[in-house]
């Protein structure tokens, strides 16, 4: 693409009409382009990521009512990277973890088009845990939470 655009401001710029010159127009083009290209990547990747980021973080805030627990981009990319998980707290109380899953494509049968690049889909989701101290408590809390809030308490007669 570099070269054609050279052979034609041939026709215009006398200064183009030496090899050198034809090297130095196209390596300049080559690498300005491939520069523009991986910016216009990243930027697209950087609002994705910001957009999942904000999503994360009202569920968190939700959870939590507080911005203590929030993510920043940097630490979601983090996580995604190296798919691990995140503890939470809710109102002080631990049990909630962060976790990221991926899941690639299932492996195509011996007749289908191989595929060259697996699909991987990952998945944030959030995870309860059981405290240490006790399922008990945990089951109740968890009751607590799913229970109709029109409904009467059992311990309320």
């Amino acid at each position: 693409m570099g070269l054609a655009l050279c052979f034609l401001l041939m026709l215009l710029i006398p200064g183009l009409r030496d090899v050198a010159a034809v090297a130095l127009f196209v390596a300049m083009f080559a690498t300005t382009f491939t520069v523009l290209s991986i910016l216009a990547k990243s930027s697209r990747e950087r609002g994705f990521l910001q957009g999942v980021t904000a999503s994360v973080n009202d569920v968190l805030h939700e959870l939590s009512v507080g911005s203590a627990a929030g993510l920043g981009a940097d630490d979601l990319r983090l996580l995604l990277v190296n798919g691990g998980t995140r503890p939470l707290s809710v109102n002080g109380v631990a049990g909630l973890e962060l976790k990221i899953i991926r899941s690639t494509s299932p492996k195509a049968s011996l007749h289908a088009k191989p595929i060259l690049k697996p699909v991987t889909t990952t998945y944030v989701v959030l995870a309860a845990t059981p405290p240490d101290y006790g399922v008990e408590s945990f089951d109740r809390l968890l009751e607590a939470v799913t229970a109709d809030p029109g409904a009467a308490s059992p311990g309320a007669d």
